[in-house]
């Protein structure tokens, strides 16, 4: 029986794959706002639909010293959208968000680790 290894996450942006993650390899993906919003209609009928304005935020931690990073800030700093890669590569699953932009990089400057979090409108085209 083999162990997970939450180590085992790829990033690739901009089809250059990231390296040189923090010790903690710390990412995340969360979803803005609700899938489902509920609308009541004029004549007071209440249907529940698809709420288009839902978004994407991705982040991963990276080393100061990362090979990567310096690319990341000038992505940043001119506000490239492209698409975001999560590979798991214990399961082989991954996850392409597209209409992606890299949202803010974190970090004071003296810290051993910078946080960079994308903003992305799709997961897997939906």
């Amino acid at each position: 029986m083999t162990v997970y290894d939450s180590k085992n996450i790829e990033f690739t942006w901009r089809n250059l794959t990231l390296t040189g993650t923090g010790d903690e390899y710390a990412y995340s993906i969360t979803q803005q706002g609700d899938s489902i919003q509920a609308y009541k209609g004029v004549q007071g009928e209440g249907l529940n639909i698809i709420n288009n304005q839902r978004s994407w935020l991705i982040s991963r931690t990276f080393k100061a010293d990362s090979p990567c990073l310096p690319a990341l800030i000038e992505d940043n700093m001119n506000f490239i959208e492209d698409t975001l890669v999560v590979r798991d590569l214990n399961t082989g699953i991954s996850d392409t968000f597209t209409d992606c932009v890299i949202l803010n990089i974190s970090g004071e400057q003296d810290s051993k680790t910078r946080t960079v979090t994308w903003s992305a409108l799709y997961r897997n085209g939906r």
